[in-house]
């Protein structure tokens, strides 16, 4: 299949897909983002985290295998009892998506649109440029912020209200975010930026600017759990009342150029004792999940 073909049937189940999406569930996570990119990885590939922030809830680490497209492994929050959307995974080929919520914009605003997007986008592409050739999608989603990852390139991807969205991307430096839109043409949409947001969001700047060496694994691990700034405003928060807002997982993924990826998770669970694991997601790892059917 020659490339323009393939990339008319990318973006016409890209678009039926978000069209379907408007009847999944939507999870909406207060987060802090952060990825490195070429020069500044000691690998020379990419890596990507997310600290998952919400008052206290469980979540579940699945495998995705849908009938068409390409497996990925994801975490999901429990809520009411019932598995909500993804809110971080990594596909087969190597592509990870993370999400945060625009909290900077009225909760109504945040409802509008459709919702399972993070989902389609690790079932429908492999690496960054071929979500950006399909960018038109992220005007029909809900307001939410994206951070996304192949082993050459990240961009995060601002989505606001009225079908307006913003894209960064980077080959060769750092990307951040939190809750609060930073792309000028979106920043005026902004109605009120909260002060976890933009003091998370200026710790983790301060990390990555004050560690001249290239990153690690190890690093990312390291920075996820920094509680330099209180149990209500550092990157990893232990929440400021017992049902306050709290980081209940960590989800790192490092994307070396000629190596499987490495996936270091960490759940904090409420009332079980935190979990961590690190796995490489080589070809034998997905041969023994194509049992775990979800």
């Amino acid at each position: 299949m020659d490339f323009h073909r393939r990339r008319s049937i990318i973006l016409l189940s890209a678009i039926l897909s978000a069209f379907f999406a408007l009847m999944s569930v939507r999870v909406i996570d207060a987060c802090t983002l952060w990825s490195a990119v070429g020069s500044r990885v000691a690998h020379k590939g990419s890596l990507i985290a997310k600290n998952r922030d919400w008052t206290p809830e469980p979540s579940v680490f699945h495998l995705v295998q849908p009938r068409v497209g390409f497996r990925s492994l994801g975490l999901f929050p429990i809520r009411d009892g019932k598995q909500q959307g993804l809110v971080a995974g990594v596909n087969e080929k190597g592509l990870v998506v993370v999400t945060a919520s625009a909290s900077s914009i009225p909760e109504a605003d945040r409802e509008k649109g459709g919702s399972g997007l993070a989902r389609q986008l690790l079932t429908l592409f492999s690496t960054v440029e071929e979500v950006q050739l399909n960018k038109s999608v992220f005007a029909r989603t809900h307001p939410v912020i994206f951070l996304i990852a192949d082993r050459s390139q990240t961009a995060w991807i601002e989505v606001a209200p009225e079908g307006k969205y913003a894209i960064r991307t980077s080959k060769k430096g750092v990307l951040t975010h939190t809750n609060h839109y930073l792309d000028k043409t979106l920043a005026g949409m902004n109605e009120k930026i909260g002060r976890s947001s933009r003091t998370r969001l200026g710790r983790i700047g301060e990390l990555l600017d004050g560690h001249p060496a290239p990153f690690t694994l190890e690093d990312f691990i390291a920075f996820s759990q920094d509680r330099n700034d209180g149990p209500g405003d550092s990157l990893w928060r232990t929440g400021e009342k017992p049902d306050g807002i709290r980081t209940l997982a960590s989800w790192i993924v490092s994307l070396p150029p000629a190596a499987p990826p490495e996936l270091f998770f960490r759940l904090a669970n409420p009332g079980e004792p935190e979990q961590t694991m690190q796995l490489t997601l080589d070809r034998p790892f997905w041969k023994s999940m194509n049992e775990l059917v979800y």
